[in-house]
């Protein structure tokens, strides 16, 4: 039988975190959808929308492996598992794909994509801090996610914030053991001599990665004061930092940004992960289905993950993996798709009605970000 596929999404949720999210009952995570049409070209991949059959082709494909949100990274596990050709993922995505929207594709229009339909639009509960204000928390509600909103800084931190991470048990969370995956991820595009000398544009070529999917490059124009910048911070004892990608990104220096330097587009987890790979068979995404928890069947004292329950246009859905599922929702809703299922904070899962099944008081604590 032929398969098709195509890309589109859609995903409310709320939650538990300290923030707020509509319709706060239970907490609540989403997911999304995509199929193929095989024999399509890159270009003809559909981008919004949908054909009558997308639920019932994702729901008869036998699924190894279920990945549930097309984000910045959910796309990036679903592509490099894809490359097994014994494997099949499918792919849960609550936004739509946006390849041919301005706000996302078009560097200096990244703004225009806050508080649309493409951002989850999620806000913190009042801060002390800011005279009880609350804040706007744009996270990204598209395939590809936040990576299709962030501003395009391409960075890296300090090889002591992975270090900490091995050392609380994380083995191949450290620095050294990461190190060959950043590089992997990236398509450094090299400033000349020129460029260099007069906005500081350097780089240390071994730290970073020249075939990877996505593209990064310096910026091909510079405000006026960034040509006093530098030495004015070097006059205050802050001096350039020439190789902020090799383990110390602290002084100053000019960041990089994830832009193809020829069409000068965005490059992000959608274009650089999901599009090269959209005509894999074993490779199925589904927009457009809200996932209401993970499935978990008992073995002995073992609660297993066997698939997800989700919501598309109104009607509830249930599908198996024989193999992983992989809960790839953001920091906000992973945490929150956990508490739906059962797993996380005994108070906060019995004040929100839900059976406790895996006990874990960490769940959705600890959270920090910058906003």
């Amino acid at each position: 039988m032929a398969r098709s596929s195509f890309a589109w999404g859609n995903v409310p949720s709320e939650g538990t975190l300290h923030i707020e999210l509509p319709n706060l009952k239970r907490p609540c995570t989403a997911v999304a959808a995509t199929l193929k049409l095989t024999g399509c070209s890159k270009s003809q991949v559909p981008t919004m929308g949908s054909l009558p059959s997308e639920i019932d082709l994702f729901q008869s494909t036998k699924f190894t492996h279920l990945v549930i949100g097309g984000g910045t990274a959910g796309l990036v596990v679903a592509a490099r598992l894809a490359e097994n050709k014994d494997v099949v993922v499918g792919v849960l995505e609550a936004g739509s794909a946006a390849f041919d929207e301005p706000g996302i594709k078009v560097p200096g229009r990244f703004c225009e994509t806050l508080e649309t339909e493409y951002d989850w639009q999620f806000a913190t509960v009042p801060q002390p801090g800011f005279n009880g204000r609350s804040l706007p928390w744009p996270r990204g509600k598209v395939l590809g996610g936040s990576s299709a909103l962030n501003i395009m800084t391409w960075n890296r931190g300090c090889r002591e914030d992975y270090d900490a991470w091995e050392e609380l048990g994380n083995e191949g969370w450290g620095w050294d053991g990461l190190l060959p995956f950043f590089k992997k991820s990236e398509r450094l595009h090299e400033s000349d001599a020129k460029d260099q000398a007069l906005n500081k544009t350097h780089f240390d070529r071994e730290y970073h990665g020249h075939d990877g999917p996505i593209h990064t490059c310096y910026p091909s124009h510079h405000g006026m004061s960034h040509q006093h910048w530098h030495e004015t911070l070097e006059k205050l004892d802050v001096p350039t930092n020439r190789s902020h990608f090799s383990g110390s990104n602290v002084g100053a220096w000019t960041t990089l940004t994830s832009v193809e330097p020829e069409s000068r587009e965005r490059s992000y987890s959608a274009t650089a992960y999901y599009q090269p790979n959209a005509q894999r068979s074993n490779l199925v995404v589904l927009t457009g289905a809200t996932v209401q928890e993970v499935l978990l069947e008992q073995d002995g004292d073992d609660w297993v993950a066997k698939g997800a329950r989700y919501d598309y246009r109104g009607k509830e859905h249930r599908i198996h993996a024989s193999g992983e599922v992989i809960i790839s929702a953001g920091s906000v809703q992973s945490p929150q798709l956990l508490e739906l299922s059962g797993i996380g904070n005994r108070q906060v899962l019995e004040d929100a009605g839900i059976e406790v099944k895996v006990e874990n008081s960490a769940v959705g604590e600890n959270l920090q970000d910058h906003l």
